[in-house]
């Protein structure tokens, strides 16, 4: 039997390229990481975290489908969890040759879009992408400028209002008591006068 020279291994799996690899290093950190975290005591919790899982479809390495599957058949164990109510595992892992394949695929489409269009209206895709932006540019800058003159007013509106504000509150107030002093010292005089 001959041996591949590139094998990458991650969790107890050999993988034919570094992505895949690195892809179930991240789940086996994600699968050690629910073991701290969650309560897989519990039935229930058990349960609704298998669900939550199948339903994101969080995982495609075979680090992350013994998880699910061990997860599974624990479920399956348990009495009051109807075994009906355990979806199965939704496999999506590409079979050996498809992430090449894929690849190689993709390889050939950005080489035929590049062949298909000229420099001339890559350049022009280039500036319509940017187009956009410059009409959004525009539009946030006339946005902004509307509610600056907007809370410009507003403070414009608040500093010249009779109303007690914020703003002007300190004045109103001395204002006031001055004039509560001026009259208690009216009536002291008034007072006076009569006593006399």
């Amino acid at each position: 039997m001959e041996r591949r020279k590139d094998v990458y291994n991650a969790g107890g799996f050999s993988f034919e390229t570094e992505e895949e690899a690195k892809r179930a290093e991240r789940e086996l950190h994600g699968v050690q990481f629910i073991r701290q975290k969650a309560d897989l005591e519990n039935p229930q919790t058990v349960f609704q975290l298998y669900l939550d899982l199948v339903d994101q479809d969080l995982f495609e390495t075979p680090i992350g489908y013994c998880f699910l599957k061990e997860l599974r058949d624990y479920l399956l164990l348990i009495p009051a969890i109807r075994n009906e109510d355990v979806p199965e595992i939704p496999i999506r892992y590409p079979q050996r040759g498809d992430a090449k394949r894929r690849a190689k695929q993709e390889n050939t489409r950005k080489s035929k879009d590049t062949k298909e269009k000229p420099d001339g209206k890559q350049a022009n895709a280039r500036n319509e992408k940017n187009v956009d932006y410059k009409k959004r540019c525009h539009f946030f800058m006339v946005v902004s400028l509307v509610l600056a003159l907007s809370v410009g007013t507003m403070m414009l509106l608040a500093a010249t209002s009779d109303h007690v504000n914020i703003l002007n509150y300190e004045n109103k107030i001395l204002d006031k008591y001055s004039a509560w002093e001026q009259e208690l010292e009216e009536r002291e005089r008034q007072l006076d006068e009569l006593e006399q």
